[in-house]
Parts: C-alpha cells; sequence; structure tokens
C-alpha cells in the first residue's frame, strides 16, 4: 500500500510525502513535472456548550512543480492559496546540486525539517481533517524559511538508512512576542523573508530507518529571534529561540503509528516575564488501520481507515493554565490512494492563563484530493 518501497535505500523517497514524492499527473517537455491538492472542510464546532464555527471552507489549493535541469540539478516548488484565494504564500521554491546520494547542496525557501510533519503535511495523504496542535501552535507548519545547507542519505544493512537535512535559514522574528496578545507564540515569528538580525539560524534533523515504513527522527532549529544589532551596532541583548522535536512512524499489527513531541525554550526579557512563556511543549500521536478493501464494488481500489488522535499542548510549561488536551477519532474513504474524504470527532479541553476551563467539541467532514 501507502508504505511499500524498494528495498534499494537510494530508490525510496526521501520523506515520505515529501518534496519529490508527490503523485504528479502531468509532465512537461519530458523533464518538468505540475501537480497539486486541493481540500475542502465542513465544520461544526461548540464551545463551553454554545455554536462557535458552523459552516464551510474552501481551505487549500496548492500547486507544485519539480524540473529536472540536467542529472545534477533539479528545482521544485509550492505555491498555497488558502481560505479561497485570502492568504498565497509560496511555501517551496528550492534549487537541489545533486553531488553525491550522501550529499546535495539545496538553496532557496526551503520547508524546514523540524520534525517529519512539516516536510510531509499535505491533506490528501495525511489522516485527520486539522493539523496536530503541537504543529500548528508550537512549531508552526508549514514553516517555511529562505535559507541554504544540505541534504544526503547513508545505507545502513540491506534495508536500513541514515538520513540527514541541515541548513542555514533566517530564522523567527521577534513577532513572537511582539504580535502575539496571548503570550509568546513561535508561529507568529515565521515569515522572517528578510533577516531582521543578521543572524542565521541553524534547522537540522536526522532520522534512522531501519526498513520502509518505521523511521525514527530528532531535529532542532536554534537562533536569535529578536534585534540584537542594527548595521553592525549593538543595540539589545542577543534573545535566542530553541526548539527540539522528536518524531516517530511504524506500523504495528497493521496500525500505522505517527507521532512528534516539542519542547521550546526562548530568551524572554525580564520584565515580560509572567506575561510571556519561556518554555512550551507539546505532544501528538496518530492512530490508523486500513480496512475495507474493495468493499465498493464500483471502486474496487477503495478502502476506509480507522483513525484516532491524542494532541497535547501546553503554551506556558512553567506556570499553571494555558493548556489544551484533545483527542479525536473518525473514519476515512479512499476511493483512490490520491484522494479522501475524512469524518472527524474531536474532544477537548482547554485552560486559559488563570487556570478557567473551557470544553470544545467539533465535526468535520472534509474532502482532500491530488491532481
Amino acid at each position: 500500500g501507502r508504505y511499500t518501497t524498494r528495498a534499494d535505500t537510494g530508490q525510496r523517497p526521501f520523506v515520505r510525502g515529501g518534496v519529490y514524492d508527490k503523485p504528479y499527473q502531468t509532465r512537461l517537455s519530458g523533464r518538468t513535472a505540475l501537480g497539486g491538492y486541493a481540500e475542502a472542510h465542513a465544520r461544526y464546532e461548540r464551545v463551553d456548550g454554545v455554536t462557535d464555527e458552523a459552516g464551510f471552507v474552501a481551505k487549500r489549493f496548492n500547486l507544485f512543480t519539480s524540473t529536472r535541469v540536467s542529472d545534477f540539478v533539479r528545482m521544485a516548488a509550492e505555491l498555497e492559496i488558502e481560505e479561497a484565494g485570502q492568504e498565497i504564500t509560496l511555501e517551496y521554491a528550492a534549487i537541489d546540486v545533486r553531488i553525491h546520494p550522501s550529499l546535495t547542496l539545496r538553496g532557496g525557501m526551503v520547508l524546514s525539517p523540524l520534525g517529519r510533519f512539516n516536510l510531509s503535511h499535505d491533506s490528501p495523504l495525511n489522516e485527520f481533517t486539522d493539523r496536530p496542535l503541537v504543529s500548528t501552535d508550537i512549531l508552526g507548519v508549514a514553516l517555511s524559511e529562505p535559507g541554504c545547507g544540505a541534504f544526503g542519505h547513508f545505507a545502513m544493512g540491506a534495508h536500513g538508512r541514515l538520513t540527514y537535512e541541515a541548513y542555514l535559514t533566517n530564522g523567527f522574528h521577534q513577532g513572537i512576542v511582539r504580535d502575539a496578545a496571548d503570550g509568546t507564540r513561535i508561529p507568529l515569528g515565521r515569515g522572517n523573508i528578510e533577516d531582521e538580525n543578521g543572524s542565521p539560524a541553524v534547522v537540522a534533523r536526522v532520522a534512522w530507518s531501519p526498513r520502509a515504513g518505521v523511521e525514527f527522527g530528532a531535529s532542532t532549529h536554534h537562533g536569535a529571534w529578536n534585534v540584537f544589532q542594527t548595521e553592525g551596532v549593538r543595540v539589545d541583548e542577543r534573545r535566542d529561540l530553541t526548539i527540539a522535536v522528536l518524531d516517530a512512524e511504524a506500523v504495528v499489527a497493521g496500525v500505522r503509528i505517527t507521532g512528534e513531541a516539542a519542547i521550546a525554550h526562548a530568551n524572554i526579557p525580564h520584565a515580560l516575564h509572567g506575561l510571556y512563556a519561556s518554555a512550551q511543549r507539546g505532544l501528538s500521536i496518530d492512530l490508523a488501520r486500513d480496512v475495507g478493501r474493495g468493499w465498493i464494488p464500483t471502486a474496487p481500489g477503495s478502502l476506509f481507515t480507522l483513525k484516532a488522535r491524542l494532541d497535547l499542548v501546553d503554551m506556558d510549561s512553567d506556570a499553571v493554565g494555558q493548556d489544551i488536551g484533545q483527542i479525536g477519532a473518525g473514519v476515512n474513504f479512499r476511493p483512490t490512494s490520491d484522494s479522501v474524504v475524512k469524518f472527524d470527532f474531536v474532544r477537548g479541553r482547554s485552560f486559559d492563563r488563570f487556570n478557567n476551563r473551557s470544553d470544545h467539541a467539533r465535526l468535520l467532514v472534509s474532502f482532500a484530493t491530488y491532481f
């Protein structure tokens, strides 16, 4: 199924569902591939017994392309159009120069290898309608940054391999505090297109895969988030943001298990302590099992998927409150491997900075497909 790959590690995708593992359907001039995906949501949510959201959203329309410029150079890009055109983002646009399987140079707008989900978050590929809370609230998926670096893989035995990615990027900007009215919010520091402090950040991931479908990864992102120098003149104390992530995927008794755990630490000015968090953490675990393959006679390749998710996020690890916990469950129908209809039910509880409790529940129906 979706995890079947050749034993030769050089032929397996670098990241399943990543930049060069897309089901393109159109090729131009023999070397350029075009494709994309679209998704739409129907959402009904209640918070503390009151309807908070009910309606339909044309969530995303993404276009991507990949070109083999030569035997050694490739170029890939992805343009994301969100909320029916209200937001248009160049999510990825990078040039790869392949020197050896263990060394490919990359430069441009890169997807930061901060956890596996940031590298593989296409809606038709993932089982749930909404992205994991640890990815959206702490890591800021999708996290794209201007930068350059290298990636590669090394064979380990007959079926195993070790992969790595490492880049220098512009990092986050001081929007993590400046634009965050409710406390430290790392995703608000994205979009540092012209490095505000002229100090590159470092982001890297190493992953070990003993065989296809099983992988364990560790990644980190470290750099200054504040403007501490202007034209070479020191104007403030340097304040760093460090994020560490562990991720894993495996198949046990036919159940696909994926998960990520993240911790983040930001050097916050002393005057803002108590209002803005220095430490945050989160965890997400997904379980999915395919059933009913070929149950629909008119779609012999179709299948159903049963799924469950646990989300835990602590937006201030040093204080009581600002916690979110929720569980989700549902069923998906895939007429083909590239298209899916998702049915989700989510129930959760959150606490604000004063530890006031709030309960929420939502029903989601979504459609997603590659094209």
